[in-house]
């Protein structure tokens, strides 16, 4: 009758050590993602690196009335006179890739890119602007080292990322953002950037 009852007891401790561990193993597997922020203007975009990307962006906001500045030679000091002035600026888009033809036209290289972009991210962060790391121009904008300086620069710094599915095809963002748990929104063109907008600023229709 012992024996009896000590093997009663046994099945009801495994049975309940194993629930425990599917329940276990169910929570290690249920991974919350990260919560995509609601964004706000004022709106400023720059680019770390001269490509067009920034000028898209304020084109795609123009087009859906969404009100966004374009310093491509934004600088620290300028986010600072803005705050200084009673209206900080409330989301920063830098969008990321290099385009050489672009620095020359700007009469600055890619140390000077770093150097700027550096000093508007610490301010940005000293403010508590939100800051959104893009990259909207494909693998074209992933091609060389000041590519990749310009990207390794900004993404690691963003709250939000916005990345075009083609320049994504080895899944670096994705891999990134997960490992900074950090939201990241992908799109296949650009010109879908329009609803992106639409619903981070949420803008009524």
């Amino acid at each position: 009758m012992l024996r009896a009852k000590f093997t009663g007891n046994r099945c009801i401790f495994l049975l309940l050590v194993i629930i425990l561990t599917v329940f276990c193993s169910g929570i290690g597997y249920a991974v919350e993602e990260p919560a995509v922020p609601t964004l706000e203007t004022p709106l400023i975009v720059t680019t770390c690196g001269q490509s067009p990307g920034a000028l898209m962006i304020w084109v795609l906001c123009k087009q859906i009335k969404l009100p966004c500045q374009r310093e491509d030679l934004l600088k620290a000091e300028d986010l600072k006179a803005k705050a200084e002035e009673g209206d900080p600026y409330k989301t920063l888009i830098i969008t990321t890739g290099t385009s050489m033809k672009g620095m020359g036209a700007a009469g600055v290289d890619i140390d000077f890119e770093l150097a700027r972009i550096k000093s508007v991210i610490e301010e940005a962060k000293e403010e508590g602007i939100v800051i959104v790391g893009a990259h909207i121009e494909g693998m074209a904008r992933r091609v060389d080292s000041t590519d990749a300086a310009s990207i390794e620069l900004v993404i690691p710094q963003s709250n939000l990322l916005l990345i075009r599915e083609d320049s994504n095809e080895d899944s670096y963002f994705t891999k990134a953002a997960e490992n900074l748990s950090v939201p990241i929104i992908t799109f296949k063109e650009t010109l879908n950037l329009v609803d992106v907008f639409k619903e981070l600023f949420a803008m009524q229709e």
